[in-house]
């Protein structure tokens, strides 16, 4: 039953959903330059594939084998910035065949620029104020899947060699499946690029640490380390086309103690 309902929303969405990515995609790749320039002081767009072998679902003993598709932008405007992305995930082995949604936004807003004076001090850089929304979409079933309302503080740091290293301190609530009530996260955010033999890498990834979010319910580390190589410098089309591998860590899985999940995913991705 549960496969031939899983096929059903597969063949009635699947469509829907690469169009609404294919959508966003142009509607971020065709946004007029001049319009961009009046409104973000910089902004960063890319669409990465990842494909992986290992992934743990409640009970179900199987190793899963997923393809996931994620669009992510990044933007600075005149008083913070603001983060968002929208992963794909669609299920090939181990599980009934599925498409799943999820994806994420995050506002800051930047007390250095808000007041108009620079706080920086060592490795210190910066404080924001940050709003979150989580949200995913359960296609193989009636539920609605998850919703999630974070805010908090977010500070900046000014580390040698890194070109971001944030850590978020966030409060945690979980509106859906089941108003849980309140949890802490602590989130993490690198980017470190380096240079290798010629050849151009970034070391870049997050960590969240989410407190249990319920009676029963376990605290739960999701970790997600990429390495990239820009491949496009080999082609003329540098900063654009990479490779690479993420790394997937996640103990207690969605809250759900000793629900463990550890594998490498493939990744290749383009940046606009």
């Amino acid at each position: 039953m549960r496969y031939d309902l899983a096929t059903h929303y597969v063949l009635k969405y699947q469509p829907a959903i690469v169009l609404i990515n294919l959508l966003l995609f142009t509607l971020l790749w065709a946004w007029p330059r001049s319009a961009e320039a009046a409104l973000f002081t910089w902004s960063d767009t890319e669409i990465q594939y990842l494909h992986g072998d290992g992934y743990r679902m409640p009970k179900n003993t199987n190793d899963v084998s997923r393809s996931i598709i994620t669009l992510s932008h990044a933007d600075g405007w005149a008083l913070g910035r603001n983060f968002l992305f929208m992963d794909t995930l669609i299920s090939e082995q181990g599980e009934a065949s599925q498409v799943n949604l999820y994806g994420e936004f995050y506002s800051y807003l930047s007390f250095s620029k808000m007041t108009g004076q620079n706080l920086a001090y060592g490795l210190f850089k910066d404080l924001n104020l940050a709003v979150g929304v989580n949200a995913g979409e359960n296609m193989d079933s009636v539920r609605s899947g998850s919703r999630v309302i974070l805010y908090g503080f977010t500070v900046d740091f000014n580390v040698p060699g890194f070109k971001l290293f944030t850590v978020d301190f966030l409060q945690h609530n979980v509106l859906e499946p089941i108003a849980f009530g309140t949890s802490w996260q602590i989130t993490p955010v690198w980017k470190f690029p380096f240079t290798l033999a010629g050849t151009h890498w970034s070391l870049e990834g997050f960590a969240d640490f989410i407190g249990p979010k319920g009676p029963n319910y376990a605290g739960s580390v999701l970790a997600q380390p990429q390495i990239r190589l820009d491949v496009g410098d080999f082609f003329g089309v540098a900063n654009h086309l990479y490779a690479g591998i993420e790394y997937q860590y996640w103990n207690n899985k969605y809250g759900i103690k000793g629900l463990q999940e550890s594998l490498p995913q493939a990744l290749l991705l383009w940046k606009f």
